[in-house]
């Protein structure tokens, strides 16, 4: 897997369900945090008025329970990019051991905000992905 992003998210508090583990739910906003965090590390503009990028999918294998504390690494790795739709596929990895908690793959399509439209991926998302 060619990782292009990594960041670290961390586990707060209130992540934990009443097992004393990261609600499953949670895991989805980790990815999302480094998804955000990915964007604004590009040059130009990913999103804005002609063009915004919503989820179309998510799948997600949860491999271990995550506890806390746990500092957390999280991965994003190309799987396909199409004109209007970019596939990433994420992991969840704790920093201090390199043990995955989860795997999950995202589709993110462009979409523009007064239509409702597929429109295509911005230049800087593709320019940084065709590196």
């Amino acid at each position: 897997m060619d990782v292009f992003f990594q960041t670290v998210v961390p586990l707060r508090w209130r992540d934990l369900d009443a097992y004393g583990h990261v609600n499953n739910s949670n895991f989805l906003t980790l990815l999302e945090e480094a998804r955000i965090s990915w964007f604004r590390t590009l040059p130009g503009a990913w999103r804005g008025e002609q063009a915004e990028p919503v989820v179309a999918r998510i799948e997600i294998d949860y491999l271990k329970p995550m506890m806390h504390p746990a500092t957390i690494r999280a991965t994003l790795a190309l799987e396909r990019l199409g004109t209007s739709s970019l596939t990433i596929k994420h992991q969840l990895i704790d920093q201090s051991n390199g043990s995955v908690y989860a795997d999950a793959r995202t589709v993110l399509v462009w979409v523009n905000p007064a239509s409702g439209q597929s429109t295509p991926v911005p230049d800087s998302v593709r320019d940084s992905l065709n590196k």
